[in-house]
């Protein structure tokens, strides 16, 4: 049985990270997309379900000691973000969003951990992107967040620098495509290792 393969994006508000996340989805149907919880509403052009889980800071809280959301945190000073619990090494191939923090605790739990960080080629134009996407009430804790966010991306297995759309979803496209081409590479040459074992002369 093969090895089920978590991918893992995280960037800042701003950097493309739902639209990477959406043509990976397309491109993979066999990919599972793990919607994370959220205690903020949603956006015009997001689904709940897929994008994230809306649920109210009472609703979040009641799933936390339940046990239902396995790591979480208030971001940007305000609302609520968590991920659910489930084991990331059964099943599918998945992908979810999660910020380092997020990324660092599933990485000790998972056998099969790809990162991949989403930035944006400046502050200037991530901050244009959320103006066009929205108004954001929170804009300078998101800014602060970001510059936080970046400071890690040295750990992640790939960086992204998301300057034009197109481009960057063809490099992700191009790095979950590589990542389980490896891992099939591998499970089959173990299949040819055991046939050969067992055709010694």
């Amino acid at each position: 049985m093969r090895d089920a393969i978590l991918f893992v994006v995280t960037g800042p508000s701003g950097s493309g990270k739902g639209t990477i996340m959406r043509a990976i989805v397309k491109q993979f149907p066999d990919i599972v997309k793990i919607a994370t919880y959220t205690t903020r509403a949603p956006r015009a052009n997001e689904e709940h379900g897929f994008d994230y889980n809306f649920v109210s800071q009472a609703c979040f809280l009641d799933k936390v000691d339940a046990g239902d959301i396995a790591e979480w945190e208030q971001v940007y000073r305000d609302h609520f973000y968590g991920s659910p619990s489930f084991n990331p090494d059964a099943g599918p191939d998945r992908l979810m969003e999660l910020d380092y923090k997020g990324m660092f605790k599933y990485k000790g739990r998972a056998k099969r951990l790809v990162s991949i960080f989403i930035a944006p080629p400046s502050l200037e134009e991530m901050v244009e992107r959320i103006e066009k996407r929205s108004t954001e009430a929170n804009l300078t804790n998101r800014i602060n967040n970001a510059i936080e966010q970046m400071r890690y991306a040295e750990h992640y297995d790939y960086i992204i620098i998301n300057a034009r759309m197109e481009e960057a979803c063809a490099e992700a496209l191009s790095i979950v495509g590589a990542e389980r081409a490896r891992r099939d590479h591998r499970e089959r040459m173990a299949v040819l290792d055991a046939l050969c074992r067992e055709h010694v002369v």
